[in-house]
């Protein structure tokens, strides 16, 4: 009996972790962006933000639209740095159009010490409709 109870209260559990996750993918699907990444690399003081989107098709547009870089000083997070698709230093390394994916990496000159992480805002866009998602990179750790 208490075997019976024990696999019936495990397959509910199951039943309501595999709901959850199908009811958040169906939340945060995209009609128009299949999949992002974005992480940090770095290099003694170069501290590169790389990131990979790949869209549901061929894309008119596809990229990343924003970069915001942050540092910690003490207990809060400084915004350093700025990449926009927009500035025409970074237009071809942040956006591409008729593709279904893109990636790349930009850099910038920072501390070995300092902790970082970037804010990426990737973009999709297809005959007149788009979509935006936002997605943080995990904190890159400083050597003390």
């Amino acid at each position: 009996m208490k075997n019976r109870a024990f696999r019936i209260i495990t397959l509910l559990i199951v039943l309501t972790l595999l709901l959850s996750t199908a009811a958040f993918a169906a939340m945060n699907a995209s009609a128009y962006i299949a999949a992002t990444n974005a992480w940090i690399t770095r290099s003694g003081n170069t501290v590169e933000v790389n990131f990979s989107i790949v869209g549901t098709s061929m894309m008119d547009k596809i990229g990343v639209k924003y970069i915001y870089l942050y540092e910690q000083n003490g207990n809060s997070w400084v915004l350093v740095k700025t990449f926009a698709y927009t500035n025409s230093l970074y237009a071809s390394t942040m956006m591409d159009s008729s593709s279904s994916g893109h990636a790349g990496y930009l850099s910038y000159s920072g501390s070995a010490s300092k902790n970082y992480f970037a804010d990426c805002r990737f973009y999709a866009e297809k005959n007149g409709g788009s979509d935006t998602i936002q997605q943080d990179t995990p904190t890159s750790y400083g050597t003390p």
